[in-house]
């Protein structure tokens, strides 16, 4: 195991991420970084990107998700000819080569040191260094034809810890090798997920949510605890059928969720803001979307601050999406009696579970000592042969409650359980996440 120390403190790990030893601690117990500036857009547009890179020196380091952007690769190229050594890493994987062909044939043919990120995970990271002083962390991808029409934060870090913990990541990246280094609030993916659900869980008045995707039951859950423990959540995002679903179980359990149609600004953002009024509160900004695959795989970037510029941005651009979008409302679906009348009701279920999660379900009888069958057929259509279900005797009350186990490699979708009795039957869908 290699130990390398950096000039400001910061613990470089092969393969590992660490902590450093004090980084600032906002009321939320959450490491911090303060930010020097920040870009809400596509009001702000990205002209402060273009100064930036026009003002190095030294060097360029970028690494992009997505690059589509004549004006930046341009000057990406005249830093490069001007002396500046200009490194540019662009993702390959989930059809990256063919997105990101154009940029790189432009930069491959200058000076410009151009990289395809390593094969096999997805880098969507979107970030660059100037001169080795400062970091712009983005929500964005550098794409000129969704600059108009798509809400996205930039920041700007100059945290000296910060600063070299993004540039030796960055170096090893660069050069193909699994090294991630931590400072600050800094937000590194693989590995998020904690993070992340720590913020959520942290809140203790408000959590304010804008994301494009929702799709990891950690977010999911920690959303739901913190709304039954009082805490006013607020979740907007741009309307689709790939998250209605779990928006749908959001607001069934407490969550207030917006959506907006695809004629409204289209919400790419990534940001979570705890506690936040005005100025004051707690605010993640970065490229991570709410998905096992951004959270615990990709290569992702964000910043957690409460730094009052970054807080008052996020706050007031969220807000005011969510003012305009329609809310979502999913009130809890009787139960559909299939046979028999009214002799048998659901007193208990989960109505949304993970996989490797113990569910249950109890029902009313009007017969003590009844025997009724329960069945779960599962996203995939197979029949469920969990230890648990099956026939189950009433008790003097007339009440039964089965538990059983979700599989652990189950697929996400629709699931049905079926509670056949003597006296009628009842059908009921949940959700696996």
């Amino acid at each position: 195991m290699l130990f390398i120390r950096g000039s400001v403190g910061a613990v470089l790990v092969a393969g590992l991420t660490l902590w450093p030893l004090a980084p600032s601690v906002a009321s939320t117990g959450q490491a911090t970084s303060p930010i020097v500036n920040v870009w809400t857009e596509p009001n702000d547009g990205y002209v402060f990107l273009d100064a930036a890179i026009d003002s190095a020196h030294h060097s360029v380091d970028l690494s992009m998700y997505e690059l589509s952007d004549s004006t930046i690769e341009h000057e990406l190229v005249a830093r490069a000819n001007s002396g500046v050594d200009v490194r540019v890493l662009l993702n390959a994987d989930y059809e990256g080569t063919e997105d990101n062909a154009a940029a790189y044939a432009v930069l491959r043919a200058s000076k410009v040191h151009v990289e395809w990120a390593p094969a096999g995970q997805i880098f969507h990271a979107k970030y660059v260094v100037i001169d080795g002083r400062v970091a712009y962390i983005g929500t964005g991808n550098l794409e000129m034809e969704d600059y108009p029409s798509t809400r996205d934060f930039w920041v700007e870090d100059a945290s000296a810890a910060d600063v070299n913990a993004v540039v030796r990541t960055f170096d090893g990246d660069f050069a193909h090798a699994e090294t991630t280094v931590q400072a600050g609030g800094l937000v590194w993916s693989p590995g998020s997920t904690s993070a992340l659900v720590g913020l959520i869980e942290s809140a203790r008045h408000s959590v304010l949510v804008e994301n494009e995707e929702m799709d990891s039951s950690a977010i999911e859950s920690a959303l739901q605890a913190a709304a039954r423990r009082g805490v006013s959540v607020k979740v907007v995002m741009t309307e689709s059928s790939s998250w209605t679903s779990a928006l749908d179980t959001l607001a069934r359990l407490g969550v207030h969720v917006r959506v907006l149609s695809s004629d409204q600004i289209y919400i790419h953002a990534k940001v979570i803001c705890v506690d936040c009024v005005g100025s004051v509160g707690t605010v993640f900004i970065g490229s991570e979307n709410f998905s096992t695959s951004s959270l615990s795989y990709n290569r992702e970037l964000g910043v957690i601050t409460s730094t009052p510029k970054a807080v008052a941005a996020v706050d007031t651009a969220v807000n005011a999406d969510y003012a305009s979008g329609a809310p979502v409302t999913n009130p809890v679906a009787p139960p559909t009696n299939t046979s028999g009348g009214s002799g048998v009701t659901i007193t208990a279920f989960e109505s949304s579970i993970g996989p490797g999660d113990e569910d249950s379900l109890s029902v009313h009888v009007t017969k003590p000592g009844e025997s009724c069958d329960l069945k779960v057929t599962l996203p995939s259509g197979y029949v469920s042969e969990s230890h648990g279900l099956g026939v189950a005797d009433a008790d003097g009350a007339g009440d039964i409650t089965w538990t059983w186990e979700i599989g652990p490699s189950t697929d996400p979708g629709t699931a049905h359980a079926t509670i056949a009795c003597a006296d009628g039957s009842v059908q009921r869908d949940f959700q696996i996440r």
